[in-house]
């Protein structure tokens, strides 16, 4: 008696299929465009590596909540910082489905294109990945990079959880707010408008008329 495969099986085999039929075009589209040979070449091998990294990241067990840390004391000898490795630029655009948009209109190519963006909609859908991902959110960076390149937009199960703001330490010598005190007036200066003041009303007699300029004339 066979065993029935597992969850995160399924999804792999269901993630590797999306892949299969976009493979066999890409290929198609390399032998009749010697240029696309490059990007499809970088595609293809991003593909693998994105069902690897899904089936070794879903296949390992939940790790544990992280310890939260405690604040340092202020007399804590503070280790020095580690160097942060440099990181490396994606080859890929990160513009919202610019895989679609890079394709050819062929209709076969048109064709392949909304069958795996159609799949692919089901696929973060699924019931099995919306309760492995509660499980494991990590695995949501493997499958953002693929919405986007697809044009598929992310469900509320499948976004990134908003980052904490940090808590600002308070400032030992805090500057004084400036305080702008009102400026007294004198009773006497102030106006009351009259009751039969309409405005200002323009019109001839309050136009200013330049005076007409007199030109001499030349006598040849």
């Amino acid at each position: 008696m066979t065993e029935a495969p597992r969850p995160h099986e399924a999804l792999t085999e269901t993630l590797k299929a999306i892949f299969a039929g976009f493979h066999r075009e890409a290929v198609r589209l390399a032998q009749h465009h010697r240029a696309a040979m490059p990007m499809v070449t970088l595609l293809l091998g991003y593909f693998n590596r994105v069902v690897i990294r899904f089936a070794r990241s879903a296949g390992k067990p939940a790790a544990p909540p992280r310890p939260i840390r405690e604040p340092a004391p202020d007399n804590a000898e503070t280790a020095p910082p580690k160097p942060s490795r440099p990181r490396k630029p994606s080859p890929f655009s990160t513009q919202f489905g610019w895989l679609l948009h890079l394709l050819p209109t062929t209709p076969t190519t048109g064709v392949v294109a909304a069958q795996a963006h159609y799949d692919l909609i089901a696929f973060v859908n699924s019931p099995d990945l919306i309760a492995l991902l509660a499980a494991k959110p990590s695995l949501g960076r493997i499958l953002r990079p693929i919405c986007r390149m697809f044009g598929v937009n992310l469900p509320d199960h499948l976004r990134p959880p908003p980052r904490e703001r940090r808590q600002r330490k308070p400032n030992p010598n805090p500057k004084p707010k400036r305080i702008i005190w009102p400026i007294p007036l004198d009773p006497a200066d102030i106006r009351v408008p009259d009751a039969n003041y309409h405005g200002v009303h323009f019109g001839p007699g309050n136009r200013f008329w330049p005076p007409r300029r007199k030109y001499r004339k030349i006598h040849s």
